[in-house]
């Protein structure tokens, strides 16, 4: 359901891809990839921390950057207004892009759908009880539908789609409710589950986004570079992977 919730945020970016996703990108350029205005941004706004470097291909990160230029626009834009234009054609369309209609899309953003990258990183979580999960996806659910605008149509159109094309999702809501209330009951076209079946659904996760990261943490361990791998490492190599898994970082703990 993570990636699921991810399509849906790729739906809003595209919605705002004329000056929102413009301002992303090109914010990222002037500033995190010169070392000089680094260091310029640093002194001017000291305790404010440099723009997110999003990657489109993470999920809900685009989102946390639209909050964090919500939330420190009139900093930016200060910023942004001290650089020399004719250095970078980014850095003149960053100072064209601040205007009423950018500050208008960043705070219907932030207000509709503000919630929805922190909830893409609970779901990704390790150890969460399948009623937190669901409940998580239902909270983002409600968020989206409530949500007002002619822009709320196709990103309502989307999250449709996304738990429609599920077909397993509807499933997995009644065992939730079974194990948190014990009212629900499975239809006929569910599978056929004993009583001792549905108590392992407990911590069922509804994300494979363990998975998924397993498939980059350990594609290097057969890589090109270590065709003399003593077993002996290898085993060491991959406990450490698995170690830095349970911490739920992801991060290789030293």
């Amino acid at each position: 359901m993570a990636h699921g919730l991810h399509r849906v945020a790729e739906e809003i970016r595209q919605n705002f891809s004329s000056d929102v996703d413009r301002l992303i990108s090109n914010v990222k350029k002037i500033v995190v990839k010169a070392a000089l205005r680094m260091k310029n941004f640093k002194e001017i706004a000291p305790s404010l921390p440099l723009p997110p470097e999003p990657i489109t291909t993470r999920w809900g990160m685009w989102l946390s950057a639209v909050q964090y230029y919500c939330e420190n626009y009139e900093d930016i834009k200060k910023i942004g207004s001290t650089f020399d234009s004719s250095d970078a054609s980014s850095i003149k369309i960053v100072q064209q892009l601040f205007s009423s209609s950018l500050l208008r899309d960043l705070a219907y953003i932030k207000s509709n759908y503000g919630g929805m990258a922190k909830s893409i990183s609970n779901l990704e979580a390790i150890g969460l009880e399948l009623h937190e999960s669901l409940a998580i996806v239902k909270n983002v659910e409600r968020e989206i539908r409530e949500a007002r605008g002619t822009v709320a149509v196709s990103i309502k159109d989307k999250l449709t789609k996304v738990l429609d094309g599920n077909c397993g999702f509807s499933t997995i809501c009644r065992i939730g409710d079974i194990l948190s209330s014990g009212k629900a009951i499975l239809n006929e076209d569910d599978p056929t589950l004993e009583c001792s079946d549905l108590t392992l659904f407990k911590y069922a996760p509804i994300t494979s986004s363990d998975f998924e990261r397993s498939f980059s943490r350990f594609k290097t361990v057969l890589s090109d570079n270590r065709r003399s791998f003593l077993f002996e490492n290898l085993r060491m190599h991959v406990v450490i992977y698995c170690n830095a898994a349970m911490n739920g970082t992801g991060i290789l703990q030293t």
